[in-house]
């Protein structure tokens, strides 16, 4: 019976294989990071889809009534152009596109996903403000061209309705759908910083 002791303890002693720990950090890596990218890859998708077909819009509106309008109308298209296709680029910055090697480098996987999450947090409390607020500032130029010949009063009252809509929409997304959004990045990132410090301190125990 010692000798059967003996070699189990042998056995557990024994360092553990790289399947093995490839297979714990699969198990390891939180559901929720998977449901994240996810729900980040699906929304990207639709609104590639919804900005492709806006900016197909706004540029056959440019052809057709440029020669009518001066350099703001230009101005305002040419800056919602940029802004749409920008915010496009930002907000797929936070997909993991990269798969990283698990195997080869656990700390560094974990630190990359921590870094889509961080970047999505930075999308939806910084980034998207700027975007509204550029896209707000385009269509008053575009609307004050169009509308130079009109009166005050029409001018005013496109303005307020364009402005009310923006600022409804960009408060109702922050009150309601980027709150649980960022409760959901917040618990993510939080799981995530707690496997980093476990994996740092099974580096530290080698």
């Amino acid at each position: 019976m010692t000798n059967f002791e003996d070699l189990q303890k042998n056995w557990l002693s024994q360092p553990v294989s790289t399947s093995v720990k490839q297979e714990a950090l699969n198990s390891a890596l939180p559901d929720k990071w998977q449901r994240n990218q996810r729900k980040v890859l699906w929304s990207n998708m639709c609104m590639s889809v919804g900005f492709l077909m806006a900016l197909m819009v706004i540029g056959w509106v440019y052809f057709t009534f440029r020669s009518k309008y001066e350099w703001p109308f230009e101005l305002s298209i040419a800056a919602i152009y940029c802004s749409m296709i920008v915010f496009l680029f930002v907000s797929w910055r936070s997909y993991a596109f990269k798969k990283e090697n698990r195997g080869e480098s656990s700390i560094d996987f974990i630190r990359h996903q921590l870094q889509k999450i961080q970047w999505q947090r930075k999308t939806l409390t910084v980034y998207i403000w700027i975007y509204n607020t550029i896209l707000w500032f385009a269509f008053s130029i575009y609307i004050i061209e169009i509308t130079k010949g009109a009166s005050f009063l029409f001018t005013f009252t496109a303005m307020a309705i364009t402005t009310s809509y923006l600022l409804g929409i960009t408060l109702w997304s922050r009150n309601y759908k980027h709150k649980k959004q960022l409760i959901e990045i917040d618990e993510v990132k939080s799981e995530l910083e707690s496997l980093l410090n476990d994996l740092k301190e099974n580096e530290q125990l080698k």
